[in-house]
């Protein structure tokens, strides 16, 4: 059962930074050193400051983000919430031409009790990631980040409450430049409505879309100070709850780009793989295609260097056996878990793939001659993902991408 409460955050004041669209960034995690850059430059007070900050003469990056934050806070460009409060968090986005809009709440949610999960992982994670995030949260003592997850609940009412807030007026209203996504967030005082949320919010499923090194740095973090100091704020993780069935994000394919020739793939998958020729013109409309025909059976998209292929599972039996079979069988009927254990590493004889996000981009890569062919995906449906993470289970390796991704710098939730 999961505990969501209302807290007293941290927020930029907009009569000194300006807007929120110069302040907030994405994760840390998708910044790339270039972009880096181009968040500093934006303000002084972007929030990258202090999710990413640098080394100085004096001090290391962990010190100086804690210094940065108590300057910030004692100069007035964060101030604390009177009053403990929800965050209702509205973006818009076009994802393949359509408009869409991601709703949800920023709240503090209860992390695992022996051994009760109210919010389930589906991803492992990377022991010098969460070093890292670890250090800084020692430092500075607040969440500065939220873990994005997406829930399913039998119970309305938070879709009530946040469908009612977004009819007023925002707090605050901005669109980020480097992913075009109009930004709205508003304070949820009112205690009925946080109510109805939380009480909605405790009988949910709650599964991690984004962020399980910061989930895991909480929970590391929360073992340390409950040694030391009992229980205490450090026992809640700040979340971005986001109601899968109503207003979730879009979950996106994440596709292989392969170094051997589409036409070598060909011959050596032909048999265990139905193979028919595709339209390769445009390979956006190529990797639309495969989610449609993913509905009627496992197929893929092979794309190589002006042609195109449809690649359907033929030999259900050697497919079974290539899998591992301690996993369940809703892990097993994965496309990215067939396309590792069956296609990559069984009939391609243990080929690499590099990943990559778009369909475009990976004709874009063979036509620079830095992949010789690609394989196209269908994104795996949230009820898989769900039943993955029920089962204790991870998913394969760079199987979902969720966006968009809430922005840093909406809200940060300190731990005192």
């Amino acid at each position: 059962m999961a505990t969501v409460s209302p807290f007293r955050g941290l927020r930029y004041d907009l009569s000194v930074v300006g807007d929120l669209a110069s302040v907030t960034s994405p994760p840390y995690d998708v910044i790339s050193p270039e972009a880096l850059e181009r968040f500093e430059q934006t303000s002084p007070y972007n929030i990258v400051r202090l999710i990413l900050s640098r080394d100085s003469a004096s001090s290391d990056k962990y010190t100086q983000a804690a210094e940065t934050l108590d300057r910030w806070i004692s100069d007035g460009v964060l101030v604390r919430d009177e009053v403990d409060s929800l965050t209702v968090y509205e973006q818009r986005f076009v994802v393949a031409g359509r408009e869409r809009v991601q709703r949800g709440v920023l709240a503090a949610v209860g992390l695992d009790e022996d051994g009760d999960n109210p919010v389930l992982p589906h991803e492992h994670t990377m022991r010098k990631t969460v070093e890292d995030r670890l250090a800084l949260l020692r430092a500075t003592r607040v969440q500065l980040s939220p873990v994005f997850a997406v829930y399913a609940a039998g119970d309305g009412g938070a879709r009530d409450v946040v469908g009612r807030t977004v009819s007023s007026e925002p707090l605050a209203a901005w669109r980020s430049d480097d992913d075009d996504v109009a930004h709205r967030a508003w304070r949820l005082t009112n205690s009925d409505d946080i109510d109805r949320v939380t009480r909605a919010l405790a009988g949910a499923t709650i599964v991690i879309a984004d962020g399980h090194h910061r989930f895991r740095t909480a929970q590391e973090y929360r073992a340390e100070r409950r040694a030391s100091y009992g229980a205490g704020p450090w026992d809640q993780m700040l979340l971005y709850l986001v109601d899968a069935s109503w207003s979730g994000p879009a979950l996106l394919p994440i596709h292989r780009a392969l170094s051997i020739a589409a036409e070598d793939v060909v011959a050596r998958v032909d048999g265990a793989f139905d193979v028919e020729p595709a339209d390769a013109q445009d390979p956006e409309a190529l990797a639309a295609e495969v989610e449609v025909r993913r509905a009627q059976g496992r197929t893929l998209a092979l794309l190589g260097e002006d042609r195109a292929w449809w690649l359907t599972v033929a030999d259900k039996a050697a497919e079974a056996d290539a899998l591992p079979a301690d996993r369940s069988p809703v892990w097993r009927d994965l496309d990215v878990a067939v396309v590792e254990w069956f296609l990559l590493r069984q009939l391609l004889g243990g080929a690499e793939a590099r990943y990559v996000h778009t369909a475009t981009e990976a004709a874009e890569m063979i036509s620079k001659g830095e992949a010789a062919s690609a394989l196209l995906l269908a994104p795996p449906p949230f009820d898989a993902v769900r039943a993955v993470a029920q089962s204790s289970e991870a998913m394969p390796s760079k199987s979902t991408f969720f966006i968009p991704k809430p922005r840093t710098g909406v809200v940060i939730r300190p731990l005192d």
